[in-house]
């Protein structure tokens, strides 16, 4: 057992009904044995966890994202009750979350308060053994106390008080709204949803809720658990939120991978179809293709206007189509990274193959999302560096599609080409 001695410092005064004061646990004496992630530099931690959780520029891009944002909204975890029955992952997980330079704010008892203050302390103390400050916090705690302590790189440990679910589900929602916190996490041991034995990736709680609800391959429990979730971010958080579920063993790879690792629940992105470029924000457009392709558009692009062009309302997606004898040819699909793994790229596909059933588009054979093209597509045909795909043609019209697909002009200077996120020109 470590020999370690902790300075316990109130900075929260008596609360009614939590039966605590709040703590500060921060370690006093380190053990000169240790050989866990402690000992190692943070460079060091950051390149073994790159390598563990997928493709290292994702990752490194959601770090710089994580980074960019106020310490405090970065991600409010919400441990479930048995995910604390053996609480080494959550406490790995906090320690390399803590080596990349990020501070979530953790909440325990949403599920059950039994025991939770013990649960707390004993967390806190497995925390702070591996050099890391906690702050034990009521769910009253004001919003300056979380945010003080996540600036300062104490991971804000907050208790639910209620006594019964809604409550509890009512206090976590006025702490995310107070820290307009952009994306909560509920950690269980389970991980993500899943129907007959395959992840949900992502649950679009607009228009998927109903039938998952219906569906009696879907738990009780996970049933009750999407319903909350709606509620939470229909009803009770009024800024954008996301929901993930994950597991101790899978929390990074969620984090910081497009695919992820558990089960995102979103509430669903508003796409706009507009005629042409009517309505358009050409400018937003532009720095949108730009940001997708890894260049600008020709400036002659803009003169050729689509027959429709889809746009997500805050610009993260858009799909530009014009109309052809065999039907729609999609010009450009682009979204943005950090949209792409809150599957906005999915509802932006929905809304265009809805209104064009009858589709053709080319893309690079090196396309990154190369895959996922082609579960969308019906037939594909690879031209030199080009794959033409096609959707609801017949097989006979395969080869007009490919020659009128090869016949587009490249709407990108080939002399400037980087390495894309998605290309498709």
């Amino acid at each position: 057992m470590l020999d370690q001695k902790y300075s316990w410092t109130s900075i929260y005064g008596n609360h009614t009904g939590a039966r605590r004061r709040a703590r500060c646990y921060c370690p006093a004496v380190s053990h000169p044995g240790a050989t866990d992630a402690r000992d190692l530099q943070p460079a060091d931690v950051v390149l073994r966890f790159l390598e563990g959780v997928g493709a290292g520029t994702e990752a490194e891009f959601y770090l710089r994202l994580f980074r960019s944002r106020p310490s405090e909204q970065f991600a409010t975890i919400a441990v479930l009750a048995h995910a604390l029955d053996d609480d080494a992952g959550v406490t790995f997980d906090l320690q390399l979350l803590h080596h990349l330079g990020l501070t979530p704010v953790v909440m325990l008892g949403l599920d059950s308060v039994d025991s939770v203050w013990m649960r707390a302390e004993r967390l806190a103390h497995r925390v702070g053994t591996a050099g890391i400050e906690t702050v034990l916090l009521p769910t009253s705690a004001s919003r300056d106390q979380i945010a003080t302590a996540a600036s300062q790189g104490r991971i804000p440990l907050v208790i639910a008080e209620g006594s019964e679910g809604q409550a509890r589900q009512g206090e976590l929602a006025a702490m995310l709204t107070a820290l307009r916190t952009h994306k909560l996490i509920l950690l269980r041991n389970e991980g993500g949803l899943r129907l007959d034995g395959e992840r949900l990736s992502v649950v679009n709680l607009s228009t998927q809720f109903a039938a998952l609800c219906r569906n009696d391959r879907l738990s009780d429990a996970d049933q009750a658990l999407l319903t909350d979730v709606r509620r939470l971010v229909f009803d009770l958080v009024p800024h954008r939120l996301l929901v993930s579920l994950a597991s101790p063993l899978n929390l990074l790879h969620e984090l910081f991978t497009v695919r992820g690792a558990g089960t995102m629940l979103r509430k669903g992105a508003r796409i706009e179809r507009h005629d042409g470029y009517d309505g358009v924000d050409i400018h937003r457009l532009a720095a949108l293709l730009e940001s997708g392709f890894g260049r600008a558009p020709r400036a002659t692009f803009f003169d050729r206007p689509p027959l429709h062009s889809y746009i997500e309302d805050t610009y993260r997606g858009a799909a530009l189509v014009t109309d052809t004898s065999l039907g729609a040819y999609l010009t450009k699909f682009a979204v943005t990274r950090e949209a792409q793994g809150e599957g906005i790229g999915q509802d932006l596909w929905g809304a265009l193959i809805t209104d064009h059933p009858a589709l053709i588009w080319r893309a690079r054979r090196d396309n990154p999302i190369r895959s996922w093209y082609e579960r969308q597509c019906h037939g594909r045909f690879d031209v030199d560096a080009w794959t033409v795909y096609v959707r609801g043609l017949r097989a006979g019209q395969m080869g007009d599609a490919v020659a009128y697909a090869m016949a587009q002009p490249v709407d990108f200077d080939e002399t400037a080409r980087a390495q894309l996120t998605d290309s498709m020109s």
